[in-house]
């Protein structure tokens, strides 16, 4: 005589069927992770103004624009793009240089002394320089799009096939300004 208490195996086939594909499910959606998960480590961005060498010219007048030392560190071997960069607001097209680590400027360029800032300290990772281009007009599309709660100074918008990521520095640390001649 059977006991009531007994599970036929049809129903035990059912929950471990389940099981299996809840597995699955679980290893497709992990894998998918780790497969999408962004190559960038960090982006790092600086800024140096010139001060003209005419005296009394109010920095509303100074006839020279900011330069911008922007730098994205990836994952080793990680093919990467750039679509373009937001810079305080501003749109620019971009293009990435690779860069050796780490990245080393003079503090004054006007007064060479040999005394150098680390923009970049030096890392196994690969560097690009992320080099503006033209400006696309005075607000970030993309940024829109990707919206964080956190502003950003700078985002860098990144391609490696089909997928996209940004590289976002909160700040733009300025640098010892440099003396124009």
């Amino acid at each position: 005589m059977r006991s009531h208490y007994c599970v036929s195996d049809t129903l035990i086939r059912g929950f471990f069927g389940a099981m299996k594909s809840i597995g699955l499910l679980f290893l497709l959606v992990f894998a998918t992770s780790v497969i999408a998960q962004s190559p960038v480590k960090e982006t790092l961005a600086y800024s140096r103004d010139t001060i003209p060498g005419i005296p009394g010219v109010s920095p509303s007048q100074n006839p020279f624009p900011t330069s911008y030392y922007i730098y994205v560190v990836i994952k080793k071997g990680a093919p990467i793009l750039a679509t373009g960069a937001c810079v305080r607001g501003k749109s620019y097209a971009a293009t990435l240089k690779s860069v050796g680590s780490p990245v080393l400027i003079e503090r004054d360029p006007g007064v060479p002394t040999g005394e150098k800032e680390i923009l970049v300290k030096r890392t196994p990772d690969d560097v690009y320089q992320v080099e503006l281009g033209e400006p696309r007009g005075s607000v970030c599309k993309e940024s829109a799009e990707e919206k964080v709660a956190q502003p950003s100074e700078v985002e860098v918008f990144l391609k490696s096939g089909e997928a996209k990521w940004c590289g976002r520095a909160e700040k733009i640390v300025p640098l010892h300004p440099a003396h124009a001649m």
